[in-house]
């Protein structure tokens, strides 16, 4: 059995590995493609963040913190050999979260209350499924927790996906319109696939069938 799990158990944290690597990559591209100029006074950029940079500070600290620590509690190995250093980053990714989260809603206000409210609900779903993990890993339930930070980091990686779709030539000329698709539609997909995601093999097993008794 072990020569069986064990390639299998390789082959997915590679895959984990690999992803994680090239959404870290991206996430680091977006930001410096959009915030190259920032602390340039003159820029447009800056000119853009100045009404709200008292905001946009804390956000920007603590929403990175949380994206980058939130990898690490995706690693089994660090779960299995440092499980304390696991569980204070765990704490740390929480506090973000719940600093993070909630101050993104008023740097949005100048945009209408669409971007508002997509605001709004990224950082309630963000926050909601944070909390839920935490509940169920402090009742001992490590099953449950997993699941639900499965649940939550795809709300943090709104940031980079959006941010990558938006710049696209058709969807940058519809203006802000356009910058409200790719926003809902991002969010909804945070909310959406990770339950594909997780219940995939429960949709595609067959169903066994019922044994006919004989007479």
């Amino acid at each position: 059995m072990a020569t069986v799990t064990a390639p299998i158990g390789r082959s997915r944290s590679q895959s984990k590995l690999v992803f994680f690597l090239i959404f870290a990559l991206l996430t680091i591209f977006v930001t410096y493609m959009k915030n190259a100029r920032i602390f340039d006074p003159t820029s447009e950029i800056a000119q853009h963040f100045a009404p709200v940079k008292w905001y946009l500070v804390p956000h920007a600290f603590f929403g990175v913190l949380a994206i980058g620590l939130g990898v690490f509690q995706f690693s089994n190995r660090l779960r299995a050999r440092y499980l304390k250093t696991h569980r204070t980053l765990g704490y740390v990714y929480v506090v973000s979260v719940f600093i993070a989260a909630p101050l993104g809603i008023p740097m949005t206000m100048r945009y209408g209350p669409s971007l508002v409210a997509a605001s709004t609900m990224q950082s309630l779903g963000w926050m909601l499924t944070t909390a839920i993990a935490l509940y169920c890993v402090r009742h001992g339930n490590v099953a449950q927790h997993r699941r639900w930070m499965i649940r939550s980091y795809p709300f943090a990686m709104v940031f980079t996906v959006a941010r990558m779709i938006i710049p696209i030539p058709a969807v940058f000329r519809l203006g802000v319109p356009g910058i409200e698709t790719v926003v809902w539609t991002v969010i909804a997909l945070a909310a959406i696939l990770p339950n594909i995601l997780l219940d995939w093999r429960a949709i595609t097993a067959k169903p066994m069938m019922k044994a006919v008794a004989a007479d």
